[in-house]
């Protein structure tokens, strides 16, 4: 917010946006929203259910993934005490939008792997990224959460075909990790190629809120990434958000923002853009 001052177009649109966002705010207070998130309350958005209730895991994933922290770091032990030096993680969107900020923000640790991200169907891409792949020292890392993306399926047969004509079906197996949901397609072809892991993924969390599940955190735990602090840091937040119900005499950011967001699209801003330090930018 601070930076809008130097713009002045944008404390204009807010100015003019100014009692729409305080009369949402007070709706949000008045109607407990965040309260009833956290309660899964599917009448936020509509009185069915379905499609609703169940796709709201990824609250809880500061609170569930701890308890994976230990598996997490064993596995990326293994995988650097097996000589691999590099990981490429094949997925589209929401399997790979996590794992490609944590590689730009965080960088690689010395010793853990550095990795790179697919997730574009362009033959030249392909080919550089299968060009700079070793195979005798690279992970390769299938996402998708559905287990049929066919653009994540066709990196996996691509890259396997290649793997097994060199290193033969078991050594190319050993290569390959799975991240999906359970029962999915991508886990029985996992188990039938013999993968070196699969992670079996919260059904009820969708690939676009995915960064704190197994989606974020196995590649965040092969670039040497402080795992317990990721968790602590949405712990925190999530507890944050809890209260964004507060009095509205003295406006919670989270709720603000949302309450701004409501407020422009009902005036018809079907744009955001967010100004970020330079860092995040």
């Amino acid at each position: 917010m601070g930076q809008s001052s130097r713009i002045p177009a944008i404390d204009e649109q807010f100015a003019a946006l100014g009692p729409a966002i305080a009369r949402e705010r007070q709706r949000i207070s008045e109607e407990r929203m965040f309260a009833r998130l956290w309660q899964r309350d599917h009448t936020l958005w509509k009185d069915d259910p379905r499609g609703i209730v169940d796709r709201l895991g990824w609250l809880d994933c500061p609170a569930a993934m701890p308890a994976a922290l230990p598996e997490l770091e064993r596995f990326a032990q293994q995988v650097r005490d097996a000589g691999l030096t590099h990981a490429l993680l094949l997925g589209m969107g929401g399997s790979s939008l996590a794992a490609e900020v944590m590689r730009r923000m965080l960088g690689v640790r010395a010793g853990f792997l550095d990795l790179a991200i697919l997730d574009s169907t362009d033959p030249a891409t392909i080919a550089q990224r299968a060009a700079r792949s070793d195979p005798a020292r690279t992970l390769f890392i299938v996402a998708t959460k559905s287990g049929g993306t066919v653009e994540t399926l066709s990196f996996l047969h691509y890259f396997y075909t290649r793997l097994r004509d060199g290193l033969g079906a078991e050594g190319a197996g050993q290569r390959f990790v799975a991240i999906t949901d359970p029962d999915s397609r991508l886990d029985h072809l996992a188990t039938e190629l013999g993968f070196r892991r699969t992670f079996r993924n919260d059904p009820e969390i969708g690939g676009r809120f995915s960064a704190l599940s197994y989606f974020g955190l196995v590649p965040a735990a092969l670039i040497g990434a402080d795992l317990s602090g990721l968790l602590q840091g949405g712990a925190r937040m999530a507890e944050f958000c809890r209260e964004a119900d507060s009095d509205v005499r003295e406006p919670h950011p989270v709720a603000s923002l949302a309450a701004a967001l409501a407020a422009g699209t009902r005036a018809g801003r079907d744009k955001l853009t967010l100004i970020g330090s330079p860092r995040l930018a």
